[in-house]
């Protein structure tokens, strides 16, 4: 077994759940994101195309594994958990139409007399299913099954010093996958060959340690694509001019941090430098903002005051919370810098700031994560933060 972090670090995590569940009265969580396996037990493989829970119990020090048969040597080999805090389902179980892992949970639960009481269960996650929670509520009659959506969430809100090491390194990485991105982004290249090296940057990281996969692709759209968010890349070349935005990601040991940034093909136009202008700006007004004390929305705020000079508006938040990430997503999903976000940031707290602009034919993508500490905002990047251009 080597775990990313040290036993004591998980005792302490699991210390806060359990704090968490006693504020909402809970006597068992039942966990189903694989982030928060990973945050809570250490559990890292890709088995969360099926059905899988980790318990937490109020008044017990170590939760409970419940997963596939053949994920349990994984369990075994990631986590920090006893023989005898790994438990199993059989196969049959898996993609049928007979049953359901759901009613194993439940009965599970009853012979342990774990079925009574306020049960939490994670309604918002992505990798619990519509049928599991109706399997439960119809299994577990004489429990009350409340959402406890996000709870161990925004309980990874602040990072620990080893955390915050994980996303360091994981910065390293994706400097390097940018330089290789913007030093191989040619009129004439395709995009697939771009993508190619962007990924081999990506696993190989430095020579002190590699990445992993991540919950995102790079997403790196160019030509009549560009001023549109969320699209990868194609097989076509290049054009001669235009431009091509690269949204990268990097892992290490599941913490994941990203940055962007813009290629012009060729000379940038008057457009592009009002845009790359409003977007330095807004962030250094942004940075400067995210102090501990001060509010999301306040950060959110800079960032639109100083765009505004620039004749900039963004109706999307421009930053969120990161870590922990499986796909799909990579964010936390409980803090976002929008103007409604009134939660008070504190050190140790790791966003990132992406005020990203995208208008009818023209884009800006520059980023920059960042972790709050006592004096103000620190960036994890050391990557040049301007308007990339070609020859």
């Amino acid at each position: 077994m080597n775990l990313a972090f040290t036993r004591e670090e998980f005792e302490a995590r699991l210390a806060k759940v359990r704090a968490a569940m006693v504020e909402r009265s809970l006597d068992l969580l039942i966990l189903s994101d694989p982030c928060n396996f990973y945050y809570v037990a250490g559990y890292e493989a890709w088995s969360f195309y099926v059905q899988q829970y980790l318990l937490v119990r109020a008044d017990d020090d170590r939760p409970v594994w419940l997963g596939r048969e053949m994920d349990a040597r994984g369990a075994r080999l990631t986590t920090w958990l006893r023989d005898e805090d790994l438990h199993t389902y059989p196969d049959s179980y898996v993609q049928s139409d007979e049953r359901h892992p759901g009613q194993f949970l439940a009965n599970f639960l009853r012979e342990r007399g774990w079925h009574k009481g306020r049960i939490g269960v994670e309604s918002q996650s992505y990798y619990l299913t519509a049928k599991t929670q109706k399997v439960l509520e119809a299994e577990l009659g004489d429990a009350a099954i409340v959402d406890a959506s996000l709870l161990v969430n925004r309980v990874r809100a602040v990072k620990s010093p080893a955390e915050i090491e994980y996303m360091r390194q994981a910065a390293r990485i994706v400097e390097g996958a940018m330089a290789t991105a913007i030093q191989h982004t040619r009129p004439g290249v395709r995009q697939c060959d771009v993508a190619a090296e962007i990924y081999r940057a990506l696993m190989r990281g430095t020579p002190d340690f590699g990445g992993q996969y991540a919950s995102s692709p790079p997403f790196m759209p160019s030509g009549e694509r560009v001023d549109t968010p969320h699209l990868s890349w194609t097989d076509q070349p290049y054009a001669s001019e235009g431009q091509a935005n690269f949204e990268l990601v990097a892992c290490r040991h599941r913490y994941h941090t990203q940055l962007s940034r813009t290629v012009s093909l060729g000379r940038p136009t008057d457009t592009q430098r009002r845009l790359e202008a409003a977007a330095l700006e807004g962030i250094e007004a942004a940075l400067t903002a995210a102090r501990p004390g001060a509010r999301a929305c306040d950060v959110e705020a800079a960032w639109r005051e100083a765009a505004a000079r620039h004749g900039v508006r963004k109706s999307a938040r421009v930053g969120y919370a990161v870590g922990i990430a499986y796909p799909p997503t990579v964010g936390e999903q409980t803090i976002s810098l929008r103007p409604e976000d009134r939660t008070v940031l504190e050190p140790g707290m790791t966003f990132h700031l992406m005020p990203a602009v995208w208008q009818e034919g023209a884009s800006i993508v520059i980023t920059e994560p960042f972790v709050v500490t006592e004096t103000g905002a620190e960036t994890f990047c050391r990557f040049e933060r301007k308007l990339f251009w070609t020859e």
